[in-house]
C-alpha cells in the first residue's frame, strides 16, 4: 500500500527518463553510423569503413545527401538531450529558488489550493509542530487509513510533506518552507 511517498522517487524517475533518452540517442547514432558504413562500401566490414573515415575523412564521391541527413540526424539527438535535461533540470531550479523568497505568501497560496481533507492533514501537521505519524493524523482526521495515504501522497507529490517509512506506519513532515511560511 506505501511504496516511495517521497521526492526522491520522482528524482529516480528523471533520472531513468534521461538514461532512456541517451541510450535510445547513442542506439540511433550507431545505426545510422552502421547505415553510413554501409552506404559507402558494401563488401567491406562497417568498422573498416568506419576507421577509414576516421582516419582519411571523407571521399571527394560521397554523396552530399548521405552526409546532410547524418549531421542533421546528430543535431536532432543533440538538441534532444538538451531539451530533456532543461526540462529535467529547470523545475528543480524554479523550485529552489522560488521557495526562499517569499515564505508566507507561497504558504497562502498553496493553502488556497488544497481540498478539505489535504487542508485537514496540515493542520494536524501544524498543531503537532510539523511532524506526525499517518496513523495518528488517521486517529485525528476520521478518515480511513486508505484515505489518509491517498490524501498525504498527494500533497507529497505537490511538494507540501515528506514521508519517511517508521516501523509499521509512515512519519509524515510538512517541509520547512511551508511550516515556517504558516507561522511568519
Amino acid at each position: 500500500m506505501e511504496d516511495t511517498v517521497g521526492g526522491r522517487g520522482e528524482g529516480l524517475d528523471k533520472l531513468k527518463i534521461l538514461l532512456i533518452m541517451l541510450v535510445s540517442a547513442a542506439g540511433g547514432l550507431a545505426a545510422s553510423i552502421y547505415i553510413l558504413a554501409l552506404t559507402l562500401a558494401p563488401d567491406e566490414s562497417p568498422l573498416t569503413v568506419l576507421d577509414q573515415l576516421l582516419t582519411t575523412g571523407f571521399p571527394a564521391t560521397f554523396p552530399f545527401l548521405v552526409l546532410f541527413s547524418s549531421l542533421l540526424f546528430l543535431s536532432t539527438v543533440l538538441a534532444s538531450v538538451v531539451g530533456v535535461i532543461y526540462f529535467l533540470v529547470l523545475p528543480e531550479m524554479k523550485n529552489y529558488y522560488s521557495s526562499g523568497t517569499n515564505g508566507k505568501e507561497n504558504t497562502s497560496m498553496v493553502l488556497r489550493t488544497l481540498k478539505p481533507e489535504e487542508k485537514t492533514v496540515v493542520n494536524i501537521l501544524d498543531a503537532h509542530g510539523g511532524t506526525y505519524l499517518q496513523k495518528y493524523i488517521t486517529r485525528e482526521s476520521g478518515m480511513s487509513r486508505l484515505k489518509t495515504h491517498r490524501v498525504v501522497a498527494a500533497l507529497s507529490e505537490r511538494g507540501i510533506v515528506v514521508v519517511e517509512k517508521h516501523q509499521n506506519t509512515n512519519q509524515v513532515s510538512l517541509v520547512k518552507w511551508f511550516h515556517d511560511g504558516m507561522h511568519r
